[in-house]
């Protein structure tokens, strides 16, 4: 993935970035009428069988959106075929456990994966999930820390300790700067989600960025403590209920994609097989599976990082 980063914007950078915020009062219109993009939705005829686990139910049930950019308009040495691979196998990892099905799975990939069409799929997640359900957000793209002039760059909410919002680079995002988003952003959208349980998986560098919070991880322990996350954050992407893994640490770059290939392995039973045997793979056995994988073959240079605040594990898939 490269460490690119785009170390200098100048202020039409903000202008674009800012005005990107508009068009969600446009795309908010759409919401009543239950408008989705036509995303790259793999069609799956496949029976799901019944599971006799107390986390299936008929009253349960998982939401998916999964997005890889991997191509970037007029920027083709940008281009990272291997996120588009990336999201294709954990489409299939997901359709083969009985928890998921294929219509609850959305995917943005390629010249879909824009800002407006990002923001119309998470319309679509917040619309369609509830109280009892569980959600999964995955987005893996280039990534970088805003400056303007090489300084760092903080839009309101004023709420970084580092003093720079993170952005996440959308499909049009190296020639217009409005086809970006940023973790101020992407926290306000997943405020409103009702959904019982939510993972959030950010593939790219500088992702940990996306929660200031974390600033490393000790694989020898899941869990952190609650308080550190409310001190002097705002509206911190980490919340009750949710789990974010990234990718690498704040200040890291974020190497091919074997974060998002060993996360899916673990996904598809490694995870279990190195954690509790109990039948499910949940996202904490998953990262704890992909973690040391990642250190090894990136020689040391990239630290997947975790936020845990959700009660227990976190079911992703079944065995």
């Amino acid at each position: 993935m490269g460490g690119e980063i785009i170390k200098q914007a100048n202020k039409k950078t903000i202008s674009a970035l800012l005005f990107s915020f508009l068009i969600v009062a446009v795309i908010f219109s759409s919401i009543g009428n239950g408008a989705v993009v036509n995303a790259n939705q793999k069609h799956v005829s496949k029976s799901i069988i019944d599971v006799k686990n107390p986390e299936i139910n008929r009253d349960t049930q998982y939401w998916a959106l999964l997005v890889a950019v991997g191509t970037y308009y007029q920027s083709p040495d940008k281009d990272r075929p291997s996120m588009l691979e990336a999201v294709d196998d954990l489409y299939d990892t997901l359709v083969d456990s009985p928890n998921w099905q294929a219509a609850n799975i959305h995917v943005l990939k390629g010249s879909q994966a824009t800002l407006f069409n990002l923001i119309r799929e998470l319309l679509w997640l917040i619309k369609n999930s509830d109280k009892d359900d569980y959600c999964l957000l995955y987005i893996t793209t280039h990534g970088y820390p805003l400056t303007i002039n090489g300084q760092p760059l903080d839009l309101p909410p004023k709420d970084e300790l580092d003093g720079d919002d993170e952005v996440l680079i959308m499909h049009y995002g190296f020639t217009r700067f409005y086809d970006q988003i940023t973790d101020d952003m992407l926290r306000f959208f997943l405020r409103f989600l009702r959904a019982k349980g939510l993972c959030v998986i950010i593939d790219s560098c500088f992702s940990g960025g996306f929660d200031d919070s974390i600033k490393g991880y000790d694989p020898n322990v899941n869990k952190f403590d609650s308080e550190k996350f409310k001190q002097g954050m705002v509206e911190e992407l980490a919340a009750e209920g949710r789990i974010i893994l990234m990718s690498c640490e704040e200040e890291e770059s974020s190497y091919g994609s074997y974060f998002s290939n060993y996360l899916i392995s673990g996904l598809s039973g490694w995870g279990d097989y190195f954690g509790n045997n109990d039948g499910i793979n949940s996202a904490e056995e998953a990262f704890s599976y992909a973690y040391p994988w990642v250190v090894i073959f990136t020689g040391g240079k990239q630290h997947p990082t975790i936020s845990d605040q959700f009660p227990g594990e976190f079911a992703l898939t079944y065995n």
